[in-house]
């Protein structure tokens, strides 16, 4: 089965925002699987107002990532997941949901209770970001 989710990297002043899952007590970014009809972008803002009561302004693409979760029953699941970054505007964060905890990490010092998935969205996240070139050059 393949299902598509996606999540947010909330960003500021140098730390992201994670939270500890309640399903597995790993550390990852917010997010989920879509609902029937959402776009990855309402995914991601739906996931990350459920399980930290947050809300962001513009969200930033951060990669598609393939993978597959198995879950304690026994289910394995192949997800493609939209992972977006945003930054910070307002609001205290707090862990509802799933979430089991909800906090700010420094990105040098990022926990090691992770999936191999979220691995690949640290990588994303400590990269440089694109040199941007003005028009015409």
């Amino acid at each position: 089965m393949r299902r598509v989710g996606a999540g947010v990297a909330v960003l500021r002043e140098g730390k992201v925002l994670l939270i500890r899952r309640g399903d597995n007590g790993l550390w990852d970014v917010p997010g989920g699987g879509s609902e029937a009809g959402e776009t990855p972008e309402e995914t991601a803002r739906r996931e990350l107002a459920e399980e930290t009561g947050l809300s962001v302004g513009i969200l930033r693409s951060l990669g598609v990532f393939q993978h597959q979760h198995n879950y304690a029953d026994g289910n394995v699941v192949d997800w493609t997941t939209h992972v977006f970054t945003a930054a910070y505007s307002s609001g205290e964060a707090q862990a509802d949901d799933d979430a089991d905890e909800a906090r700010w990490w420094p990105l040098p010092e990022l926990p090691q209770a992770i999936s191999e998935t979220t691995v690949s969205y640290f990588a994303a996240l400590r990269q440089p970001p694109p040199l941007l070139h003005p028009a015409g050059n």
